[in-house]
């Protein structure tokens, strides 16, 4: 029995935030018949507060997918482009959900459009990360790169091209977001320089496991347009690749600042949060409203004089709380204007994260504020099991393949921050964690430093890194050895 819940007005809808009441319903006009048939939105899949939203709903006896475009001054604009788009697909041959209504409601106020829903239909975001077989995975992106090919040979581009805007259904690949195709060139194929620039943003994920499909994709895309494939074009799409993977992780970490689908910010009882939207829940908003009080019962992990870390179970959820004090009032006047160092850890979380390497994935960040000045700041983050590098390597139990796949990881570890311009600032040996899953994770982030340009300053930063790696192992000859030889291994960008 589905409840139609309250009745939405354009006012409410435009008001709308993440915690908005579901159900809710909508009077649609039948057009066959003067009668009023009931739009019921079920659920939230998108939502940009006062500019668009994305439901699954109930139509009738039918489920759909509905936008609703809630910009006063731009909603028209942008319903008419996604129609556009739609039907630019459609006349292509290009398979997308089935367009079933697009009309503007409340006298042209609110303009949605209703597709048909498929089901089953996951994205190839999903299916990427379901699949662990090289294979499997290969075989997803080769029928998304003939779908895009498909797209260029009738002349259309998306702009803004990701992996979740193909949907797997019934054995076929569904093209959507019609708001992002450009129609312009329709009726003539896309030229190979789009094209390949094209097909460069679309695979600027960070997923890991993309980069050895490269040349096979790009050898498929050519087969689909019936193009020979130049010389060192593959590397040349690589240099693009890199260069749309900088400002997509750039793009992220300034999204985690704000709120949207996946993060909430907000200000309120003289706290300024940040919070990952998916570990919401009550008892973890209170933790960020009284976060000492939970603290004072936790497990000391570190009782520092500048920052203290403890370990919460939450629910079933083991946490990490990492409260960064302030010393004195001179420590407090230095750092009241400056961004907190919970916020530089968010940050630099957030950026390894998207890069795909081991960090605590992050919760929530929070900072006492008066009057915009900065105090006390916390640092929330998942707790990962395991023993600090310097424990771990020196135990005499570790046997030397063991050993010999964590020193890999290091190695791997240097050579990615080389490649991504990342110094981190305090390489003490107990700031890398060997974890009980086999992963080698990063720590204690709020001294990390991103270098566009791999300038002189980066290369100091590197090196201070580097000097402070090997003086872990003072006393420890065989690993001190093991150390400086990946130091010496290491690919510099300068």
């Amino acid at each position: 029995m589905i409840e139609n819940g309250w009745s939405a007005s354009i006012d409410a809808l435009r008001r709308a935030q993440y915690n908005l009441k579901l159900p809710f319903s909508i009077s649609l006009p039948k057009e066959e018949e003067a009668a009023v048939k009931t739009l019921v939105c079920q659920r939230l899949l998108r939502l940009i507060p006062g500019k668009r939203m994305v439901c699954a709903a109930r139509w009738g006896g039918r489920r759909v997918v509905v936008k609703l475009f809630l910009d006063p001054l731009k909603a028209g604009r942008h319903w008419r482009r996604e129609l556009a788009g739609v039907k630019a697909l459609e006349s292509a041959g290009v398979l997308t959900p089935e367009l079933l209504f697009a009309e503007s409601l409340f006298s042209g106020s609110l303009p949605i459009i209703i597709f048909a829903e498929l089901q089953p239909a996951p994205t190839l975001f999903s299916l990427w990360f379901a699949h662990q077989d090289d294979r499997e995975r290969q075989k997803l992106l080769k029928v998304v790169i003939e779908t895009i090919a498909a797209h260029h040979r009738a002349g259309l581009l998306q702009s803004d091209i990701h992996w979740s805007n193909f949907l797997f259904s019934d054995g076929r690949v569904f093209t959507i977001d019609g708001d992002a195709v450009d129609s312009s060139g329709i009726g003539f194929e896309l030229e190979r320089e789009k094209s390949r620039a094209n097909i460069a943003l679309f695979l600027a994920e960070s997923y890991p496991g993309i980069d050895q499909h490269l040349d096979f994709l790009w050898q498929s895309y050519c087969q689909s347009r019936g193009w020979s494939v130049e010389v060192d074009e593959a590397k040349f799409i690589k240099c693009q690749i890199d260069g749309h993977r900088r400002k997509k992780a750039a793009g992220y970490v300034a999204k985690s600042l704000r709120s949207c689908t996946a993060f909430a910010c907000y200000n309120e009882n003289r706290f300024y949060t940040l919070l990952d939207r998916c570990y919401q829940s009550s008892v973890l908003d209170d933790l960020l409203t009284r976060p000492d009080h939970f603290m004072a019962d936790g497990e000391i992990l570190k009782a520092g004089n500048s920052s203290t870390v403890v370990k919460l179970d939450l629910e079933g959820v083991s946490l990490v709380v990492k409260r960064y004090n302030i010393k004195s009032f001179s420590h407090a006047l230095r750092r009241c204007w400056r961004p907190s160092r919970a916020q530089v850890s968010w940050q630099n979380a957030q950026r390894l994260s998207w890069w795909g390497i081991a960090t605590p994935k992050p919760v929530a960040m929070l900072e006492k504020r008066f009057c915009r000045l900065r105090s006390t700041a916390y640092f929330i983050c998942e707790y990962v099991a395991g023993s600090n590098a310097f424990d771990f390597l020196r135990r005499s139990d570790l046997d030397a393949s063991d050993l010999k796949v964590w020193l890999q990881q290091f190695a791997t570890l240097l050579q990615r921050l080389l490649d991504l311009g990342l110094s981190h600032g305090d390489f003490k040996a107990t700031n890398f964690l060997c974890g009980d899953d086999g992963r080698l994770y990063l720590l204690d982030l709020d001294a990390m430093h991103y270098w566009p340009r791999p300038g002189s300053g980066f290369k100091k930063a590197v090196e201070r890194d580097h000097r402070r790696l090997l003086a872990n192992w003072q006393g420890e000859p065989e690993l001190e050895r093991d150390f400086q030889k990946i130091v010496e291994d290491l690919r510099m960008p300068w």
